[in-house]
């Protein structure tokens, strides 16, 4: 039937590297991140395809602890659910830390930071379920201003970040000093 096809072409082409691309901090950023022994993971309510195939597809999912689905936890962020389920995900990665190990405290919401790009969904679910969270303003389309008014900490991308974190002191597990 005409719709079906219609349908299993439009599925196929959201699958496809036609129409997906990193960001190009992507992968600079979890390198980063990786070497420090920050724990990073994916929250999304994206459908679990994402995490099956277009992040391995972007060359993503090797730097990634964990990924969770808005499908898998049954709510979508900016449930408090979805990111005590994050929380959840990334324990297990405290215990095969060298710097923590198998008798790392548990992992609370406020050692936790969330950078997304949606201020409700990201930001406002984020710090209603403890957690620190920053806002990237990728495509500066005035969003950024407001959320800045709204009291949100806006980047423009994942290098401001890293560089935020170098500007404050922080120090991952894996820096010395």
């Amino acid at each position: 039937d005409q719709e079906e096809r219609v349908f299993q072409r439009v599925y196929s082409i959201f699958g496809s590297h036609a129409t997906y691309a990193a960001f190009p901090d992507a992968r600079p950023f979890l390198k980063w991140a990786h070497r420090r022994g920050i724990i990073c993971g994916v929250v999304s309510n994206a459908d679990e395809r994402y995490g099956d195939s277009i992040l391995p597809m972007l060359d993503l999912a090797d730097k990634l602890s964990f990924m969770v689905f808005s499908k898998e936890v049954g709510v979508e962020k900016p449930s408090r659910q979805i990111y005590e389920a994050a929380v959840h995900a990334a324990e297990p990665w405290l215990m095969r830390s060298a710097r923590w190990g198998p008798d790392a405290a548990p992992l609370i919401p406020s050692e936790v930071l969330h950078i997304g790009n949606d201020f409700e969904k990201d930001y406002l679910g984020a710090k209603e379920a403890g957690f620190q969270a920053v806002l990237i303003d990728r495509f500066k389309n005035g969003e950024g201003e407001e959320w800045k008014e709204r009291g949100a900490p806006v980047f423009s991308d994942l290098i401001d970040v890293v560089e935020y974190f170098a500007r404050e002191g922080f120090i991952g597990p894996n820096d010395h000093g």
